[in-house]
């Protein structure tokens, strides 16, 4: 038998008497926690017990895979901490989880929504991406910054990450805007302004030496410009 100890890169120890054997855990959330157990070969219930979380049967937990995939680990299965890939665990406060696919690759979450930040992490995607929720047959959904998506539906739902899409910014009355056209009319700026008094005009305001001036309706305006395009509703008869 070789009682040999060596270290992988990111310094856990394997192998011999009294190893130790470091791995990340995370509880109803993406904040992965170190965690160290003396076993090589656990059994689920015992990296549930180790952070005190019992009984086992009331909590799902998994193993993340490092080709992103969930696997799913019971309270009686063994996992072999040795093997490559047995460094990441997520637990779930319930023994009914969601099923969703990211980016090809299998996950699962303990309620029915879940937060974009989650999905951001598990697919380990740059601050420049973003992810978004496939819809075959039409426009993929993008799922913004601090929100989250459903997972309640009768099918899995499957989300995909891709290069942000490039938004345009403008305000009006100070209010700030955002939309993916580079230019938009007179008529629909206006529609974006809630409760738009159709008595005044939409002014833009002149920056440096341009004078303030009236949008027409049907008169488009560039916003891919800096600084952003600001905007302001005036009564018609106050202004020219």
């Amino acid at each position: 038998m070789d009682n040999s100890q060596d270290f992988d890169p990111d310094g856990q120890r394997k192998g011999g008497h009294g190893a130790a054997y470091r791995v990340t855990f995370a509880l109803d959330s993406v904040d992965f926690q170190p965690l160290t157990l003396d076993d090589p070969v656990p059994l689920g219930r015992q990296i549930l017990e180790k952070r005190g979380l019992r009984p086992a049967e009331a909590f799902s937990l998994f193993n993340i895979l490092p080709t992103g995939d969930f696997e799913d680990i019971r309270p009686d299965e063994k996992i072999d901490l040795r093997a490559k890939g047995a460094e990441r665990f997520i637990a779930f406060s319930t023994d009914r989880t969601f099923r969703a696919a990211l980016n090809g690759r299998i996950l699962a979450w303990g309620t029915a929504a879940i937060p974009e930040h989650a999905l951001r992490l598990l697919s380990g995607i740059s601050h420049d991406e973003a992810v978004f929720l496939e819809v075959r047959g039409g426009t993929d959904q993008l799922i913004p910054e601090g929100g989250s998506a459903d997972l309640g539906g009768s099918g899995t739902e499957a989300f995909i990450t891709a290069p942000k899409p490039k938004l345009y910014v403008f305000f009006v009355n100070g209010v700030r805007y955002e939309t993916k056209e580079h230019s938009l009319t007179g008529l629909q700026i206006k529609a974006r302004v809630p409760n738009w008094d159709p008595t005044h005009d939409l002014v833009l305001e002149g920056h440096g030496h341009d004078p303030d001036r009236v949008i027409a309706d049907d008169e488009s305006v560039e916003l891919d410009v800096k600084p952003a395009r600001r905007f302001s509703s005036v009564p018609k008869a106050n202004f020219g």
